[in-house]
Parts: structure tokens; sequence; C-alpha cells
């Protein structure tokens, strides 16, 4: 059993120099990260708070000794160091800073701060300059004894940092509008004349200063992005060669046609593959998803070799894709605004074998913004191949070139091992004592006599515990029963693995290809060349350490039952576009077929076959346009046994009454059932939509389309005749009125009234605004009719006594139907105008035989039984 294959990482240069100078983190708000034993546990005792970068830097032991936003420098007691405030960073840079030792004096150390494009908008800027920071001072905590010793007027927001282990000196570089600036650290300290390479890229907006820089471990690389948004987004990648020797950066080389805002930049260990981060760039200059690219640096065409690794929803719209750093285990972890960090688990490996997890590492609540620390790119050198990660197994430490290696002293961290934890081989091997992670130092000696030592972490598992062989069973629904189909492979996992749901798997189809992790094939629709094929799972939980299982894939004969049946769906919603369905419905009637077997449905025959995208059971929606149907599987003991389709017929729950009445009327009472469906059964047998009853009683009708059935309830009730108990006029008045009181048993609601002799009806019993005249009163329920003739009296409102013969004598109207009345008018001042009665000729508007002025004038009726009025009327000429 054998290990994925991973670099061993130098961390030790020279003397004194070791990778756990890079043990301790602090980033984001408050956040931290301690490496010390091999794996991140959250640090909580920070003090900074920075959008974008940061720096800290440890002991050759993983001790804390200072860390920096670019603005403040704090002790390994979280105080501020003397004249550690005003440092000219910024903690809205996107690599504040990095910090080095004096590569002799190791007391001394020197902070590199970055510029911040956020100050052109000042018009003054922080430029790039560097800070010194004595560690024998103030009781060994440290404190700044140089600050803000200025390098460049003006710079972008990109340091990165690199060691020449042969000459024992470091490079610190920069980059500004279209050239290189390296700077040399050697025992003399900063050398303020920097190597300058003008290669470009030109970049004059300042406000595109924002981007990484960063040197590949062994420091023959150099990465460099600018997240370009003015004016508008777009695409700056650019990778180079550097000469650690000279200092000279050389033979540039550009990502074409990469649409995205690329920000954060990290090498993998062994210097072969580049990670960037960049947002998406859309139509319309809008902004997609964060994706994070690798790159393998040893393709013909580099930049074209480009595999997302990760990707991220961007529903806040940053234009800022993260920042990415490697770890001294290796990974290399990525920030954005999240209470964890995502992770590339084994960053050395090429794309189709990376392993990656989103927002894994934890910062205990505190909060990670766009930027990670920053530190010297030495510390992850890789020289070593390490293989074989199972307890019990002999785990392999591999010298890349052991050309000019005289002597390597290793120490595996396993004392429980006895006298097998030391050993003096070029290649290192052990078979540790236990499982958990242990620290291997090592120390190589050269020709020329110069030692290094490394220190790496493996982390030693258990053996997966699998079943050694399955069988997987799957469906053929290709119409054609030769024992081939095809298989989701990932089916049978929960087949081998014990109820582990941890553990993973790569297919191979050679169980050679399996141990040596080569060729892997489609786990999602493999198809078997041969019938009962067996091919080999590699499973294992953290890629480093597995086991082989066998897998016989078999074909299920006859399991293609095509289009099974019709299912009715008898409550569902209708659309223009969409008919809605509660498909938990279908789980029901197919569970009467295939009692005690699992039954799950999918919205194909490709994902039923290949246990794609299970559906829930609940409301699902079907294009209106089609006829709905559903897939489903049949499953039993886990082995696929069926697979076939139904078509639905999705009706709505109509919108009827439950119960209703009707009445005989003429002895005959006609019901309708809601139409549009298929057939109808009354209780009295007969299965027309329309019948007839003749005899008052309770009937019941059911109406179906298909399976789906609804019931109605029907009383026929007796002929009901019209008792009219009163009818009232109010009349002799300007807004006469005539009402219709029923019997107290009438069906008012079914009730209509007309004063026309029916030509018209209303539903109120009450008539406003009545004109005086003779009426035929008509009442109808439906079903019995009620007449009769009435009668509504009046007085006109005004006459014209012109001798036009119109409206020339004022009388009372439908005068015939009033004998023995009495009228007598009054002018405003009481004086008696004429009195006249039954037969007498009304009121011509003289007096005395003089023609009265026109004016309102009043009149009092008597009728004989006993009713009187008062009212007006007017005169006009």
């Amino acid at each position: 059993m054998k290990g994925f294959v991973i670099l061993f990482f130098l961390l030790v240069v020279t003397k004194g120099f070791a990778q756990k100078e890079a043990a301790n983190w602090y980033f984001g708000k408050s956040a931290g990260l301690d490496f010390n034993s091999g794996q991140p546990l959250p640090l909580i005792d920070g003090l900074l708070n920075s959008v974008e970068g940061s720096a800290a830097i440890s002991d050759v032991d993983g001790n804390l000794l200072f860390y920096t936003d670019g603005i403040t420098i704090w002790n390994r007691n979280h105080d501020i160091m003397p004249n550690g405030e005003g440092i000219k960073g910024s903690s809205s840079s996107t690599q504040a800073a990095v910090i080095m030792p004096n590569p002799v004096q190791t007391n001394l150390y020197y902070v590199f701060t970055t510029d911040d494009v956020l100050l052109g908008d000042t018009g003054e800027f922080n430029g790039f300059n560097f800070s010194v920071v004595d560690m024998d001072l103030d009781n060994g905590l440290g404190d700044v004894v140089e600050k803000n010793n200025e390098l460049l007027v003006q710079s972008s927001e990109k340091v990165s940092a690199i060691k020449n282990e042969r000459e024992n000196y470091y490079w610190v570089i920069t980059h500004f509008t279209d050239r290189f600036y390296a700077f040399r650290v050697d025992e003399n300290g900063v050398n303020n004349n920097p190597v300058v390479s003008a290669i470009g890229p030109s970049i004059n907006n300042y406000r595109n200063g924002r981007g990484a820089l960063k040197f590949s471990p062994n420091g023959n690389k150099l990465a460099m992005s600018y997240s370009i948004t003015t004016p508008d987004y777009a695409s700056s990648l650019f990778l180079f060669d550097f000469d650690i020797e000279t200092g000279i950066v050389s033979n540039p080389i550009e990502a074409l046609n990469q649409e995205k805002v690329y920000y954060g930049l990290e090498f993998s260990s062994n210097s072969k593959k580049l990670y960037a981060s960049g947002v998406n760039i859309l139509r319309g200059n809008m902004l997609g998803a964060i994706n994070i690219s690798q790159f393998d640096l040893e393709a013909p065409d580099i930049f074209s070799s480009e595999k997302i690794i990760l990707s991220f929803e961007n529903e806040a719209g940053f234009f800022l894709g993260g920042s990415m750093q490697i770890g001294i285990d290796k990974r290399i972890y990525h920030a954005i605004p999240s209470l964890q960090l995502s992770v590339i688990k084994n960053p050395n490996a090429d794309s189709q074998f990376i392993e990656s997890s989103k927002f894994e590492t934890e910062l205990s609540n505190r909060e990670a913004s766009f930027g990670l620390p920053t530190f010297v790119q030495s510390y992850f050198e890789t020289i070593f191949e390490i293989e074989n990660f199972c307890l019990s197994d002999n785990t392999t430490f591999t010298p890349e070139d052991i050309s000019g290696i005289a002597a390597i002293s290793w120490d595996f961290g396993d004392p429980n091992s006895g006298a097998s934890n030391y050993s003096n081989d070029l290649v290192g091997e052990h078979i540790f004592s236990n499982i958990g992670y242990f620290t291997i130092t090592v120390e190589v000696t050269y020709d020329n006599g110069a030692t290094r030592q490394f220190i790496e972490y493996v982390n030693i598992q258990e053996i997966p515990d699998v079943l050694g062989r399955v069988s997987l069973v799957q469906c053929d629904i290709d119409g054609v029963d030769d024992g081939l189909t095809s298989f989701n492979l990932l089916e049978s996992i929960p087949l081998f693995n014990n109820g582990n749901d941890e553990l993973k798997a790569l297919f191979f189809e050679t169980e050679e290809n399996a141990n040596l992790n080569e060729n892997i094939i489609n786990a999602v629709g493999y198809r078997n060349s041969s019938i009962n094929q067996t091919i080999f799972a590699r499973v294992f939980k953290d890629s480093e350490c597995f086991v082989v299982v066998e897998i016989d894939l078999i074909a299920q004969p006859m399991s293609d039952l095509g289009l099974y049946d019709t299912f009715y769906i008898c409550d569902g919603r209708l659309t223009q576009n969409t008919s809605i369905a509660d498909i938990s419905n279908v789980f029901d009637q197919l569970s009467n077929d295939f009692a005690n077997s699992d039954i799950l449905l999918f919205e194909s025959a490709n994902d039923a076959l290949l246990k794609l995208n299970v559906l829930p059971l609940s409301e699902f929606s079907f294009d209106a346009l089609f006829t709905p149907e559903l897939y489903f599987r049949i499953e039993e003991d886990t082995n696929c046994a069926f697979i076939g389709s139904v078509q639905l017929v999705i009706t709505e729950t109509p919108d009827y009454e439950i119960s209703k009445t009707a009445y005989l009327c003429e002895g005959v009472a006609e019901v309708i059932a809601p139409e549009g469906y298929e057939s109808y059964l009354w209780s009295t047998g007969l299965m027309n939509q329309k019948v007839q009853f003749d005899t008052p009683g309770i009937y019941d009708v059911l109406f179906s389309t298909g399976t789906c059935s609804y019931a109605q309830t029907v009383e026929i009730l007796p002929e009901i005749g019209i008792v009219v108990e009163a009818i009232s006029i109010q009349d002799f008045s300007r807004n006469n009125q005539v009402q219709i009181q029923l019997g107290i048993n009438e069906i008012v609601e079914n009730t209509t009234f007309s004063l026309d002799g029916g030509q018209s009806f209303q539903n109120d019993n009450t008539f406003n605004a009545v004109l005086p005249g003779v009426y035929d009163l008509v009442v109808y329920n439906g079903c019995s009719v009620y007449e009769e003739e009435i009668i509504v009296g009046g007085t006109p409102s005004f006459f014209t006594p012109n001798n036009d013969g119109v409206n020339d004598v004022w009388t009372m109207a439908n005068s015939n139907f009033f004998p023995d009345y009495k009228i007598s008018i009054f002018d405003r001042y009481g004086t008696l105008m004429k009195s006249f009665q039954e037969g007498q000729i009304g009121w011509d508007g003289r007096y005395q035989n003089k023609n009265m002025p026109a004016d309102d004038y009043w009149y009092y009726l008597e009728l004989q039984d006993g009713r009187s009025f008062k009212g007006f009327f007017a005169l006009k000429r």
C-alpha cells in the first residue's frame, strides 16, 4: 500500500534556517493559525485588523517573534513594540509586508512594507520602505531601531522574498509601472541600489496597483498579477524567469485571453505548479464567480494548461479573488471574507488528482478577509519525495537529486520506535509506531562541507477498513440485454466502506493502475467492456493511505420496464407554462406495485440509470408544453432491479360546491354536475352530467377523470310558491318607493322583482324613485310567479298655464284611482287660491280672474282612505 507521491519541503537552510519561521500566522480580523504541530490550529490572541496583507515571523523552533499589518508591529506578547507605530505600510495593501532576518546577525530583522493604491486619491504615497527590528532589545521582545527607510517614492502593493542558499543572502523584489526592483539583503543589511529589470508590463494607473508577486520556492520563477479595475475590469497575469545570482527578471510570459481579474498567487512546494485566484469577468463589465486556477509549469504552453481547482459563488460582487499562501504543512490556503479558510491539500499533484476543500480550516470564530501573511518563499522549497503513509507501511524519503550530497542524518520524530527512529542512509526509510502527525528532522551535509536542516510533517493513518471485493449490480436500459450498461461507480462506495462516509475512492481498469494512481476512469457513466468485468477502486481518506478494492460490474437482465403506466395526479396546479404536482403521489402508487423495495424518482432516464439528482418527494414543476413524465428506479438490497417511466395526467382539485340544493319546479328539478370530466355516476345509477329529478331527496354524484374522482351531494327540495305578505307603497312624495315583503320562509336570495311586467328584474325587493303610475308587479323565484297590478299616486312638480295645450292645468295624477279626493292650493302667504275635488278641473293658475305670478305654491291633499299629504309645486310662465 502506497500513498500519493508528495514532495518533502526544505525548511532549514544553512545553520539556523528552518521552515518553522513560518509556523505562526496572523491575518484578517484578529485571526491566526499555529502550524507547529503540523496541522493548523486557531490562534485567537492576535490584535491586527487587516483588510488584506500582513506578515509574521517566528524563530527556528516555531516560537512567535512579532507580526505586523504594515502599520503597527506587535511583539510575541501582543504588545506594540517600542517605536513600532507609524510604519509606512497599509493593511489595505495586497502584500502589506514581508519579514526576514539578517543572514549573519540573526538578532536583526528587516520589515519591508508596500504602498497602498487608495493613497493615490490623496496625491500622497507611502512608497516602498523597510524598518529594522533588533530582537536583543526590550528583554528579547524586540525594538524598532530604524523606521521607514525609503527605497522607492512610490510602488505597487506587491512584494516577495527569496534566499540565495549558496551565497547566504536574500532578494526582496517589488514592481512599479514597467519595471522590477530587486534589493539584496546580506550581512551588511539592505542594499539601497536595486537591480532594475525594465521588461514590463506597463501599469500606469495607480488604481490598478493591487495584486500579488510571488517567487517560486526554488527561486527560479516569479509570478505577478495585477487586478485591473480601471477603466474596465481586465486580466493581467505574468510569469518570469528569475536569476537568483544576479537578481535579474527575464523571459516574460503573459496569460492571454484570461477573462479574470487576477489577485492572489502561490506556487506549489516543488515549484512545478502555479495557482492564481481571480474573479470571472462577464459581459457588460460585470463580475462572476471567484475561481482558483492551476497552471502546469512543465507544460509546453503554461497558461493553456489552466484547470479550475476551486470555484466560489460571488453574490457580494467582490473584485478581489483572495490571497493564497502555502503553509509549512505543504498545503495552500485561500482567504476570502469568512470564518474559515479554504485549502488545496496536495498542490504538487496534477489537476486530476487535486484534493481541495472550501472553508475547511476553522478560525475559532475569527474572520478572515482578503489577505494572508507573506513569508520568504524559500521556507517552502521541496527537495524530497515521501511515499507510503499507512500504519505498518515502510515510509520512504527520497532526495530528488543526490548529487553533491555527502551525508544525510534522519530523526523521524518517533521515539517509540527505538533505534530505528534514526538513520544515516541517503534514502530514509521508517515504519512508524502509531497513527498521527510526526515531525521529521533531516540534516544534509554537502560535498563542500555545508549543512542544511529540514523539517517535515507526515500524517500516518490507519489502513482503511473496507471489504476487499463487492458486486455493483446495474440495470440495463439500452434495449439490448447483452450484459453491458453504464455505471455510476460512486454507488459502490457504500457497498465496501463499512459505514465510513469519510472514505473516498478513485477507479481504475487495472489493479496496477490503481496502485500507481494512473489512468483514472470517469466514475459517472462508465460503461463496462465485458460481462461481469472487474474494476479496481483506490480507497482512501486523505489520499495518502489507500487500499485497493475489487468491484465486479454486473448488468441486471430484463430490467428495462419502459413506459410502465399512466398515473393521475388529482391535486395538481396548472398554469399557462407549468404543471405542478406533488410527486409523492407517484411514489405512493409505485409502492403498491413494488412493495418492500426502495423506490427513487428522477427527471431523466440517464439520471435514473446513474442514480443522479434524486428528486425529493415534494412538488415538482413540469413544462406545460410536454406530457409530464417521471423516471423511477427500483432497488432491492441496494442493487438496481428495474428502471421505467410513468406518464402523468395532472389535474387540479376542482373549485365546486361540495353540497348544493335544487327545487322542484312544476314537478321537475334539473341538476348539472361540474363539467369537463370523463365519467359521471349518480346514486340513482344515472351516468349523465345533466339529470332530472321529480322526487325530493338527497342524491350523490361521483365525477371522475382517470383515477381522480370527486363527489358532490345535491338536496332536492319541494317546489316553493311565492307568498307576498305585503306591498308597501310610499307615494305622493319626491321619492316614491315600492317595497314587497315576502313570507318568512321565502328564499329571498333566489327571488327577483319587476315593475314592468317581467321585462326587467332586480334582486332588491325595494324600488325607489318610482314615478306616479300603474305598474305590473312580478315576483319570480326561479320557478313560481306572483303577479299584481299596483298604483303609485302623485302630483306634478310644476305646470305652465300658457294655453299651449301642455301642462296648462295642475291636478293630481291618476286621479281616477283615488275617488272622493279633495285638494286645496295656497300661495306662500297662505291665501287659498282654489279648492277642487273628484270630477272637477284642477287649478289653471288664476285667482280672482287674474293670472298668478310664477312662484312656488302649496297643496293639501285629502284621500278617501283618510290619508292626507302636503307638498308644493312650481308655477312657471
